[in-house]
């Protein structure tokens, strides 16, 4: 997703936060730019769906934990991902997690901003994803121990039973199995009796894989999962 824009024809942009304050220093700072507009600010998911259409942002800032009266950060990415395909999205959040940045990235975010950045980061932020990039930052790019973000399936692609997973290159062959029993539902204890290997060994390989994913649970294991499948219309 790449737009092109310039002085004459400014990047819209509109902004997804329920803290005003957060909205209030996003617009200060994204109308300092020359080739940015900011079209639209909505403290809710239901003002945003509403008045979003009529001002055709290039950009959306989303934040990633809004009320409580909300949907989760990961189903209101897809929901805008499928409502908007051609939109940009760029989350913002306070928790700044390697395990979360995968979740959002794979969930269809073109670029995660944690809220304890440099405001001038931002601006990187939005140009890069807006010019077709993936954006995180630098301290976050290294707690992820490579490039940001797995693959991202195309618009009608479906990917069966986690392969995608399976497949990432870092994994080792054995770390490859016990991701996939761990994804078939099986515990580290039955993983350990179907290689008779033990439970230390196992466990060591489960969370050695999990590293690497960027992930620290099973319950994260499994949304990633579910992130990556996108089923054909």
């Amino acid at each position: 997703m790449r737009v092109k824009w310039s002085v004459v024809k400014p990047l819209r942009i509109s902004v997804l936060d329920d803290h005003s304050l957060i909205q209030l220093a996003m617009k200060t700072r994204l109308s300092r730019e020359a080739d940015f507009a900011v079209v639209g600010i909505y403290a809710n998911s239901r003002d945003m769906f509403a008045l979003m259409p009529a001002v055709a942002p290039d950009l959306l800032i989303m934040d990633y934990v809004l009320a409580d009266t909300e949907m989760d950060g990961l189903h209101l990415l897809g929901l805008i991902r499928r409502r908007f395909p051609g939109l940009c999205i760029l989350v913002s959040s306070s928790t700044e997690k390697p395990s979360l940045v995968n979740l959002m990235l794979n969930g269809g975010a073109n670029g995660f901003f944690g809220k304890s950045e440099d405001a001038e980061l931002l601006i990187d932020a939005v140009r890069n994803v807006a010019a077709g990039e993936t954006y995180v930052s630098p301290a976050l790019q290294h707690a992820l121990g490579r490039s940001p973000g797995l693959y991202i399936p195309q618009d009608g692609e479906r990917i069966e039973d986690g392969q995608q997973l399976l497949d990432h290159a870092a994994l080792s062959p054995r770390e490859r199995e016990v991701l996939r029993c761990c994804l078939d539902g099986m515990s580290v204890s039955q993983i350990a009796r179907k290689f008779q290997r033990s439970t230390k060994t196992i466990s060591g390989q489960k969370q050695s894989a999990y590293r690497k994913l960027g992930i620290c649970t099973d319950a994260e294991l499994f949304k990633l999962q579910s992130s990556l499948v996108v089923n054909t219309p």
